[in-house]
């Protein structure tokens, strides 16, 4: 007979995996959806291995669809309070927990959509409805109440997470964004954000512009170059007195160092 024991992390892997399945099992047929969303976002931000959150985002990979309608449902209920400046912070709550499954279900999306077709087609469709659901939110008002600050900071940090363009089919992710207003969006939060909105709008700016492709793009449109150029030298002049955090000073320093690669275009 052996005297061999599992080791503990298998024990706890496994009721990590049936967690994970209960709750997404919830989210679609439960009905206290701001209760799953949060119990989902407390499960999220649990210490746990790399290949855990894969796990995690696999499962909601698995019903992409259903739990991306979800989400987006969440988004959209917000975004007539958000506008006409009711939303309460709870409110907010509940759109940045969906927000932030969103960002783990894209996560476990791209790891695995190479060997599934049908999740590349999902992702690039939900990344096609960040264009028509998340921007206006990024873009309608320059309004600073309280309860908005930590929905614009989630999109951005979920579209952030978007831009790992050096990893497979990370071009393609870049085309599309591209192809939509994301310079102007980012502008737009550089110049009427935060400081933590400010830094991540920074951060997404600067990785299309050390991309070739996002480089190029701006350079071939003179009003888009003129505005990122105005507006970094417009945040730098904050800096005199708004001190930044190393991280964001580096940032911007990346973003001029990509704008000083070309010199001359031809037209």
């Amino acid at each position: 007979m052996s005297n061999y024991l599992p080791p503990r992390l298998s024990v706890f892997f496994f009721q990590h995996h049936s967690r994970a399945a209960h709750l997404i099992m919830e989210l679609h047929y439960g009905h206290d959806r701001e209760k799953v969303l949060m119990q989902l976002n407390e499960f999220i931000r649990q210490p746990r291995s790399e290949s855990m959150r894969i796990n995690l985002g696999y499962h909601l990979s698995n019903s992409f669809d259903t739990v991306l309608n979800i989400l987006v449902e969440e988004v959209i209920a917000a975004k007539p309070k958000f506008l006409d400046s009711t939303l309460t912070p709870r409110e907010s709550s509940q759109v940045c927990n969906a927000l932030s499954v969103f960002q783990v279900q894209e996560s476990g999306s791209s790891k695995v959509a190479s060997l599934f077709p049908d999740l590349l087609r999902g992702l690039r469709y939900g990344t096609k409805k960040i264009h028509k659901i998340l921007y206006p939110f990024l873009k309608e008002t320059t309004n600073v109440m309280t309860p908005r600050q930590p929905v614009r900071l989630s999109i951005l940090i979920l579209i952030d997470a978007l831009t790992k363009f050096d990893e497979l089919h990370g071009h393609e992710i870049l085309l599309l964004f591209l192809q939509t207003q994301i310079f102007s969006s980012c502008l737009h939060c550089i110049h009427h954000g935060d400081m933590p909105i400010k830094k991540v709008a920074t951060l997404i700016l600067m990785k299309i512009l050390m991309q070739e492709e996002g480089l190029r793009c701006c350079y071939s449109r003179p009003d888009c170059l003129r505005s990122v150029m105005e507006v970094l030298g417009q945040l730098v002049e904050t800096f005199s007195y708004q001190i930044p955090c190393s991280q964001h000073l580096k940032y911007v320093i990346r973003c001029f160092l990509s704008l000083s690669r070309v010199g001359w275009i031809p037209r």
